[in-house]
């Protein structure tokens, strides 16, 4: 866990991998490298360019039976009213240090029928981790060792 310069009360972590539909994105670590800050009052979760661009793609292949929607804030939103059973493909982000969360479904993964996830930048710049992924997960901020984890099923 690290810091922001100059923004003291925000946490970064660095992620190490995604995995959708339990298959590893092929994603260097430079596709992390700009680290994502932790923060509950952002929705959706900013991931960089490469790393947004492969999880998209991979989860519109896995949701291919569901009509794509346009929408105007998000680029993969679906209609899923009408549906019986909605396979939503699972989604787990790994950290540095082998730390994985296993991601809701649908509710850490969808908001409002659309992936809950887009583009925060370039490869280098800084991602956001939304409070959509954080539910259903006790979020721990120990400040003095530096530590960050995540306990499911805690809320």
């Amino acid at each position: 866990m690290g810091t922001v310069p100059g923004q003291p009360t925000f946490s970064t972590v660095t992620l190490a991998g995604i995995n959708v539909g339990g298959k590893k994105l092929d994603l260097r670590p430079s596709a992390f490298s700009g680290g994502m800050i932790v923060d509950c009052g952002t929705v959706i979760t900013g991931l960089q360019s490469t790393a947004y661009r492969a999880l998209r793609s991979a989860f519109r292949k896995a949701m291919e039976a569901y009509r794509l929607l346009p929408n105007g804030d998000l680029d993969t939103c679906y209609n899923l009213t009408g549906y019986k059973n909605v396979v939503v493909p699972k989604i787990a982000l790994t950290f540095t240090g082998g730390a994985t969360i296993n991601l809701d479904v649908p509710n850490g993964s969808l908001v409002n029928g659309c992936l809950a996830f887009a583009e925060s930048g370039p490869d280098g710049s800084a991602g956001v981790l939304g409070n959509v992924n954080q539910r259903a997960f006790e979020v721990l901020f120990d400040t003095s060792t530096s530590k960050f984890g995540f306990r499911a099923k805690a809320c």
